[in-house]
């Protein structure tokens, strides 16, 4: 029996966290238990009330636990360590997924599998498909395994295709960087990397999915100041090479995409649904940059 623990920050999300949390609560199946924590930054858009609905809803459910917390924080990386802080000791494996993110069907159990036939990995990681908004199609984005180089000026790994081996994670006690708005997530990696632990890639594993919702961080001039700030104090020459490891992590996705048969289709919840939709991917592809299809496209 795989023991999961799953956390989920959120604030004022609440249409997007409840397809995080069905896509959560759909993976429990026969070997797989699930310990699903929401840390909530004292919402203000129904959120608290919902949780606390979904809690009542899906009490009693076979190998599935939800709990939830709601105080206010110092933002995402702050909730997330709270919510780390709680970290079962009898879990196995743990992982964070965002509330605008979504696992596919039945992977915590791949990933249980994973963990066997890599006993000495500390932590794996998959394959991801990225969407619009709308849940359109965007790309999909195989891993791969961080290099010590180009992990101190890339952010090589994504956090909702990460999964921890939960003594490892305990053990290590590395946690987010809460001086940070949006750059801790690369800061979080490039330590793990820095400690010499384990990473395994599954690109086989299609994972979760990652949405562009218009809000992320990753793009706004927040992101662009802390990228000064953490790169003012490295080495000129790890500063000056951001733009090399950024092209050779890149190239390295691409060229692990040649080796693996391309998707074509998908499973989500869309807004309002309690079961999930299959969406057909017509032209599938690693670049981020491709065109966005519509539905009536695909």
């Amino acid at each position: 029996m795989a023991k999961f623990y799953i956390i989920t920050p959120v604030l004022n999300s609440l249409s997007w966290l409840k397809r995080c949390i069905y896509s959560v609560a759909d993976q429990v199946t026969e070997g797989v238990e699930v310990y699903h924590f929401v840390q909530d930054g004292a919402s203000t858009d129904g959120t608290v009330e919902w949780l606390q609905q979904w809690k009542q809803e899906s009490a009693g459910r076979e190998g599935y636990t939800f709990a939830f917390e709601s105080e206010s924080d110092a933002g995402m990386y702050d909730a997330l360590n709270k919510a780390w802080d709680k970290l079962p000791a009898d879990a196995d494996i743990t992982a964070h997924l965002n509330s605008d993110e979504q696992y596919m069907p039945r992977v915590l159990a791949k990933i249980a599998v994973a963990f066997g036939k890599h006993p000495d990995a500390d932590m794996l990681v998959g394959t991801y498909f990225v969407v619009d908004a709308d849940s359109h199609y965007i790309c999909h984005r195989r891993p791969v395994s961080p290099w010590r180089w180009t992990s101190q000026a890339a952010c090589e790994l994504i956090t909702c295709t990460c999964f921890h081996r939960a003594s490892s994670f305990a053990r290590h006690g590395i946690r987010f960087d809460t001086r940070f708005r949006s750059l801790s997530d690369m800061l979080f990696f490039r330590d793990l990397v820095n400690h010499n632990l384990k990473v395994c890639v599954v690109p086989e594993i299609i994972t979760s999915l990652f949405a562009i919702t218009g809000e992320n961080l990753g793009w706004s001039a927040i992101t662009e100041s802390e990228w000064k700030q953490a790169l003012s104090g490295m080495p000129i020459g790890v500063a000056r090479s951001r733009w090399l490891c950024n092209l050779v992590s890149s190239v390295r996705r691409r060229w692990c995409d040649l080796f693996h048969v391309p998707p074509r289709e998908f499973s989500l919840y869309l807004p309002g649904e309690k079961e999930r939709s299959v969406q057909k991917i017509k032209y599938p592809t690693s670049h981020w940059g491709c065109r966005t299809l519509s539905r009536e496209e695909v």
